[in-house]
């Protein structure tokens, strides 16, 4: 049975991706000006993407002991030691992670606090500047979008790979996978 969280986060993201093209093909809603619709398929997305990530590290590496490196993502570390540490975690597994999009995880990591709570911890703005995204959850474009998601995937995907190397090496020792 899939779990009810991983299942709902799948949909999520289907269903996202889906309204970009409803949306933009629709006769009125498509000339809606890109800065109102994207800020919000961003908005949107940053949620998703980092309550995603994060259930996806709490699900396949916190249980399992040979990926307590990743799984240190939660101990009480700041977001960029947090990021820092699973970056290392997925290179020396030989994913071969993309700096950028680690970068671009924490900046939507800033951007999804400052939106979820309401205000701005100032010295994350000014990461989120630095990283070449908007400072105000209104200024979104269509390449913001783009980033955001080839973010989301490359993460995603290297937990994927490392969870899969994982079971691979518990059923090599005939452990139950």
């Amino acid at each position: 049975m899939v779990d009810e969280f991983i299942d709902a986060y799948s949909d999520d993201q289907i269903y996202l991706e889906a309204i970009e093209k409803l949306v933009n093909e629709h006769p009125v809603e498509g000339n809606i000006p890109d800065n109102i619709k994207y800020s919000a398929f961003c908005r949107l997305w940053i949620v998703m993407m980092v309550g995603s990530f994060e259930m996806m590290i709490k699900k396949w590496a916190v249980p399992e002991p040979m990926m307590f490196d990743i799984a240190e993502y939660f101990d009480d570390n700041s977001n960029k030691k947090r990021i820092k540490h699973l970056y290392k975690a997925f290179e020396i597994r030989g994913l071969k992670p993309d700096q950028q999009c680690f970068n671009d995880y924490l900046a939507c990591k800033y951007i999804r606090n400052a939106y979820v709570h309401g205000a701005w911890n100032e010295e994350q703005r000014k990461y989120v500047q630095e990283q070449g995204l908007p400072s105000t959850t209104m200024e979104f474009t269509p390449e913001h979008y783009a980033r955001v998601k080839k973010s989301y995937y490359h993460l995603m995907n290297s937990l994927g790979m490392a969870n899969a190397m994982n079971t691979v090496m518990k059923s090599k020792n005939g452990a139950q996978p």
